[in-house]
């Protein structure tokens, strides 16, 4: 096994005959996945994520640049003989064949016996909890059971790469998560590499060593799920991640105030005057009540309640400081004792201060 190394890859897309589609380009793009690393490509539809995969998997050729998998330049290898396995939003089991003889494929395309493969497919049924469906059909199975048929079709073949487009996206809630859970599991025992396709910061969130964030067919910032919360490098990437506490805003002499004037604090940073975006992250906002203050370096502004929201054990509450409508995580105790209308003191750990020019 190797590392994937994608070097200044670059694929342009012509306007549709109707006009009614703009031209697209993805890249160029850089990036490296490294041996056994669940890496997932995160971004809007149309972003260029399934683009950039199927370039991987050898479906769409390359304008520019390319793939290397070690020292093995795979940029022209047919796509069968990359020895890459991928799994699409749709199972694609092959309806006459049994669950064993759909696990057992991709050894069978490799001319392994029959007795082997079916053993190896056993084994991978029996991994993915399909012990005792062996016989069955795909269309006596349900879509999450269809879709662990896939997983142990494609691992069984001991794939280099795993690659995956939005594999469980036409699943519902319940059964999401459980696949997530179930592809965690077995990407870390069996150690294989894994390239994931998603929409959702949840799903990447949850499975990934590293992401990389995607957008307008650019890699926008690649790194591990907390740098990418705690230290977006674009109001973009911080958009995309949910942080809605976004405040634009002037730096001057390590000051920071808002166009509006009413938030003004010392960024406590060494940052060239200009203009930037200050982001705080609803959790590093904590209103100054019941005898809550700050004990490290901080800074504070005042905001009044706008609206308090409960949601599955977790309570926000809407602050209104000039201009901004901010989103700030509080307990249950101090959800309880504020009132809408009321002013109240926000402070925050200056370690907590982001800010990215615009």
């Amino acid at each position: 096994m190797a590392s994937l190394h994608i070097n200044q890859i670059e694929k342009k897309f012509a306007p549709s005959k109707t006009g009614q589609q703009a031209p697209f380009a993805l890249g160029p793009i850089d990036l490296t996945i490294r041996e056994g690393e669940f890496f997932s490509l995160l971004g809007p539809s149309g972003c260029g994520k399934t683009t950039l995969l199927k370039l991987v998997a050898g479906l769409t050729e390359a304008d520019a640049g390319n793939i290397l998998f070690g020292d093995n330049d795979l940029t022209k290898v047919a796509p069968e003989a990359r020895r890459f396995s991928m799994i699409f939003q749709q199972p694609l089991l092959f309806p006459h064949m049994t669950i064993e003889e759909n696990a057992a494929f991709g050894l069978k395309m490799q001319k392994i016996g029959k007795k082997e493969r079916l053993l190896e497919a056993r084994r991978m049924l029996a991994m993915t909890g399909l012990s005792g469906f062996e016989h069955r059909y795909p269309d006596e199975l349900s879509g999450g059971q269809q879709q662990r048929v896939a997983l142990a079709r494609a691992l069984v073949a001991k794939p280099r790469l795993l690659l995956m487009d939005e594999p469980f996206s036409a699943l519902d809630p319940g059964l999401r998560e459980e696949m997530r859970e179930l592809l965690g599991t077995i990407q870390h025992e069996l150690g294989v590499t894994v390239l994931f396709v998603t929409h959702d910061r949840q799903e990447a969130f949850e499975l990934s060593d590293r992401i990389g964030i995607m957008g307008g067919g650019r890699l926008l910032q690649v790194g591990t799920p907390v740098d990418l919360y705690e230290r977006p490098e674009s109001t973009t990437v911080a958009s995309f991640l949910g942080l809605k506490n976004i405040v634009e805003g002037t730096v001057h002499s390590r000051n920071f105030e808002s166009h509006d004037g009413q938030i003004s604090i010392n960024t406590g940073q060494e940052l060239a005057d200009g203009r930037y975006c200050l982001i705080f992250r609803p959790e590093t906002l904590m209103p100054a009540t019941f005898g809550n203050q700050a004990t490290v370096p901080s800074v504070q502004f005042t905001g009044k309640v706008s609206k308090l929201k409960f949601n599955q054990g977790t309570y926000v509450a809407l602050v209104q400081a000039g201009d901004e409508m901010l989103e700030c995580m509080v307990t249950r105790d101090q959800a309880e004792n504020m009132e809408v209308g009321q002013l109240i003191k926000i402070f925050v750990k200056q370690s907590d201060l982001q800010f990215v020019e615009y």
